[in-house]
């Protein structure tokens, strides 16, 4: 199993800095997650976060961001993230620095509004968000 603290590759290294272009760098395959969490991948570290139904994490480069990414394609209020009912919500903030969705082939689209999801990975700036489906109550 993978721990928080273990090294992984990371497409930080490799990714652009162009703000109109999605970061580049290999697609990492799903660490071992608890239903519901957020792992965020960055410099081949790889961080996990248990986040409540209804939790919103506000991620950017300011000061008063939930999730704080030093990163120059990371916007001081970048994106918006909601556990909601059976998946998540996310919502881009900065049309000029788009955050981006990798669909299932692994192509990056950008988020320009809201978009509700059940799971996925996200690019914001050289890092991956990567969100797991929160467990239903049966």
């Amino acid at each position: 199993m993978d721990s928080p603290d273990q090294t992984r590759p990371s497409p930080a290294e490799q990714a652009t800095p162009d703000s109109g272009s999605p970061p580049s760098g290999p697609y990492l395959p799903p660490l071992h997650a608890a239903p519901g969490q957020m792992v965020m991948l960055e410099s081949g570290r790889s961080t996990m976060f248990v986040i409540a139904p209804g939790q919103r994490v506000l991620i950017g480069r300011g000061p008063g961001a939930d999730l704080v990414i030093y990163d120059a394609r990371v916007s001081p209020v970048h994106a918006l993230i909601e556990r909601r009912g059976p998946g998540w919500l996310v919502t881009g903030l900065d049309a000029n620095n788009p955050t981006w969705i990798l669909d299932p082939t692994g192509r990056p689209h950008p988020v320009s509004s809201e978009l509700g999801l059940r799971s996925g990975t996200l690019l914001v700036g050289g890092c991956q968000v990567l969100l797991y489906p929160p467990r239903t109550n049966t």
